[in-house]
């Protein structure tokens, strides 16, 4: 005779052996039948969440909640979302993973509901749908296509104020196919690297004269976690010339300002497209373990606040003029030689020199200097 989900919660009382259940929840997943394991989750986080809970409890509910939220189908979201996904996820921002998660495994119109309001705000809070937008624009899935989507932003107070919604529903074309993590039962991978572009160096030791200009807030915002994270260091200016500034005076400009991080530099020239890549990365999963992270849409409006700071963009600006700006701007990257860099991937430094080539921006940024 099967066992009730009662009897097997009673077995689970103070055993370590997990294997039987295991093989019952995939027989269950195998079948399409999430429902189960949907009820399953449920009873088990009712039955060890008060302080009773073991490592091999919480292994079975996350692979549970994992295995919901992943197969696809509108149903299959909703349970994951009723059983937490988007509030007993691990991590430090499970709304946020959460979003992440979804847009990954799941195709847009099973995601309808979520924007529908179909589910209470503690299920899927207005921060996992203003997440879940711009995770699945960074997918490049037309979220612009989805009614539920228009409808809800269209609707929501929440999403009127809120900071992502400067950003476009389809990607710019300096951002190109973003970077993103990938996401496993179990776990997370990324690659992805900082560090000096490719490029041939800049040669030329002659400098352009400059002075402190204005400061930009913006301009750490992509970096801003880094600093004094396992030694950690950012330094950002932005300096105007006496003239313009070109590729045979900018490495003697550069090593000339009163920075720690442009002792005996390597310039190269560089893209707008390639500076928005790496601020991306920096900003969305650089700076420390996943639980640190900030996630694809928080990440892209960094990157493009970060963007936005260099090319000289005001603070009111759109995305396309700032897009406008950066395309404007000569943009070169740079490591240094001194004790400031890592000189590895966990590295990065760029400039950009406006219109008028006399406007200079420097952001560096070190992840851990091996201190």
């Amino acid at each position: 005779m099967a066992k009730t989900i009662k009897q097997l919660m009673d077995g689970l009382a103070g055993s370590h052996e997990v294997g039987e259940v295991c093989r019952l929840l995939d027989a269950h997943l195998a079948g399409g039948d999430t429902a189960y394991l949907a009820e399953f989750g449920a009873a088990l986080h009712a039955r060890y969440s008060s302080g009773h809970a073991g490592a091999e409890h919480q292994f079975l509910f996350d692979r549970i909640l994992w295995d919901v939220a992943t197969r696809p189908g509108r149903a299959h979201v909703e349970r994951a979302l009723r059983l937490g996904l988007a509030t007993r996820s691990r991590g430090g921002r499970p709304v946020r993973r959460a979003a992440a998660v979804l847009a990954e495994h799941q195709r847009p119109a099973a995601l309808a509901g979520v924007f529908a309001a179909a589910l209470d705000a503690g299920t899927a809070p207005e921060e996992l749908r203003a997440c879940l937008l711009h995770e699945l624009v960074l997918r490049g899935a037309p979220v612009a296509r989805l009614p539920e989507a228009r409808a809800w932003a269209e609707a929501s107070p929440y999403w009127a104020e809120h900071p992502l919604a400067w950003l476009p529903w389809t990607l710019d074309p300096l951002e190109g196919t973003p970077a993103m993590p990938r996401y496993w039962r179990g776990g997370v991978g990324y690659g992805h690297a900082y560090g000096l572009p490719k490029g041939t160096p800049l040669t030329g030791s002659a400098d352009v004269p400059v002075e402190v200009g204005e400061d930009e807030p913006g301009l750490t915002a992509a970096v801003e976690r880094w600093a004094g994270r396992y030694d950690g260091r950012v330094e950002a200016a932005v300096f105007q010339a006496d003239g313009p500034v070109g590729p045979e005076t900018l490495p003697g400009t550069l090593a000339a300002l009163p920075l720690g991080c442009v002792e005996r530099p390597t310039v190269v020239p560089t893209t707008a497209a390639e500076a928005w890549r790496q601020l991306f990365i920096a900003a969305s999963t650089g700076g420390g373990r996943e639980d640190d992270w900030w996630y694809g849409a928080y990440g892209r409006l960094a990157a493009w606040r970060s963007l936005a700071a260099l090319a000289g963009a005001g603070p009111d600006s759109s995305a396309p003029e700032v897009a406008r700006r950066a395309g404007d701007c000569a943009w070169y990257g740079f490591t240094a030689a001194g004790e400031w860099f890592n000189r590895d991937d966990m590295d990065l430094g760029f400039v950009a020199l406006d219109a008028g080539r006399r406007r200079l921006a420097v952001l560096a940024a070190t992840d851990y200097d091996g201190g």
